[in-house]
């Protein structure tokens, strides 16, 4: 295979044979030429305002393929052997106005593919964006929602205000984007197409987007919300704050170290006893009057982490120690009591009475 590639920039063409389009319709004119694709080139490092353009045919043989701005040559390549999948790129500003055309031509016959700058270069719109939020330190998995890629399709995942490209993914390729602050983290399921982000931080809070290229492109976005994980909530007996109410078991229902805007709040099954924020306070008292599921739950706007109370780890406790205490309390004054009456008991057998007659 023998290929020759001219590099100009947009010479006037001469002797080049073009193909003919009724009216500056984009279309093809063809005869025994396979159809031309005009597809945008993605690099890992995007450009503001440079869209690169790449134009393509299969099965060619002896042929030339060449970019064209208005009449003028751009770049050319030309097949003088056998070159199954010939491709040419080009490079224009997503806001240039001109006229592109991608021309395939051989001794017999043309075939002309008319570039539209907006079509390829402007950013595709979401058809739907899916807000996602997830712990610090787990995963979130973005899906395609496909069970298999099709031959002959794309999918491309972008990450950031800049949509940089940071996975490209065909039937039999995929192709990865190390972003410095992702490095690392990012997995793709090479059958599905679906994206992974592993060990999340809050930094990777942003919008991915999800674009898939069939006939036409279609894209979807994703809100990602990284947030800091709660600290749990405890339960103690041993409270200060919350007092014991005789044989009532009252607990104290507290939380630690919470760096962010929270409520805390109790619960009897689903019903709410009481709730603070903890911008006031920290903590809440939770009487135990009956049988049921108690329960103290911390949560923001986004997450919850919920603490049970389990009345043989915490009420049972405080009873059993209330038991001791009330035990040993008896056993002490038995134990006085035995002592004086064993005194007084000694002191009346060494007492001697005279019996007058």
């Amino acid at each position: 295979m023998s290929v020759y590639v001219l590099w100009v920039l947009c010479v006037p063409a001469y002797g080049i044979k073009m193909a003919s389009v009724k009216n500056g319709d984009p279309s093809f004119h063809k005869t025994d030429l396979m159809p031309l694709k005009i597809s945008r080139h993605y690099n890992c490092l995007p450009s503001d305002s440079v869209c690169v353009l790449k134009c393509s045919a299969s099965r060619v043989q002896e042929a030339n393929l060449t970019w064209f701005k208005e009449n003028q040559v751009c770049s050319q390549v030309s097949v003088v052997n056998r070159d199954p999948n010939p491709s040419l790129k080009l490079f224009v500003d997503d806001q240039d106005k001109s006229n592109y055309s991608c021309v395939l031509n051989n001794q017999n016959s043309s075939m002309t593919l008319y570039l539209n700058i907006p079509q390829h270069c402007e950013p595709c719109p979401a058809n739907t964006q899916t807000s996602q939020t997830v712990k610090t330190g787990d995963s979130v998995t973005l899906h395609t929602n496909l069970e298999a890629i099709p031959e002959d399709v794309f999918i491309r995942w972008f990450y950031g205000p800049n949509e940089a490209l940071i996975a490209e993914v065909s039937k039999d390729h995929i192709s990865m984007c190390v972003l410095e602050e992702l490095k690392g983290r990012l997995l793709v399921d090479s059958q599905t197409g679906d994206l992974t982000i592993t060990n999340t931080s809050t930094t990777d809070s942003g919008i991915f987007k999800l674009q898939i290229n069939k006939e036409f492109r279609e894209c979807w976005s994703f809100n990602v919300t990284v947030i800091d994980r709660l600290p749990g909530p405890q339960i103690s007996n041993q409270s200060k704050h919350c007092p014991s109410l005789g044989s009532k078991c009252v607990v104290e229902c507290f939380v630690e170290n919470v760096k962010s805007k929270a409520t805390l709040s109790c619960y009897k099954e689903n019903r709410l006893l009481s709730s603070i924020n903890i911008t006031d306070l920290n903590y809440l008292c939770l009487e135990y009057k009956d049988k049921g599921n108690y329960s103290c739950v911390i949560s923001n706007s986004f997450i919850s982490e919920t603490k049970y109370l389990i009345i043989s780890e915490v009420c049972a406790e405080k009873s059993h120690t209330l038991e001791i205490i009330l035990g040993a309390l008896a056993l002490f004054v038995l134990a006085l009591v035995i002592y004086f009456y064993i005194r007084i008991q000694r002191r009346q057998e060494g007492k001697y009475y005279l019996q007058l007659k």
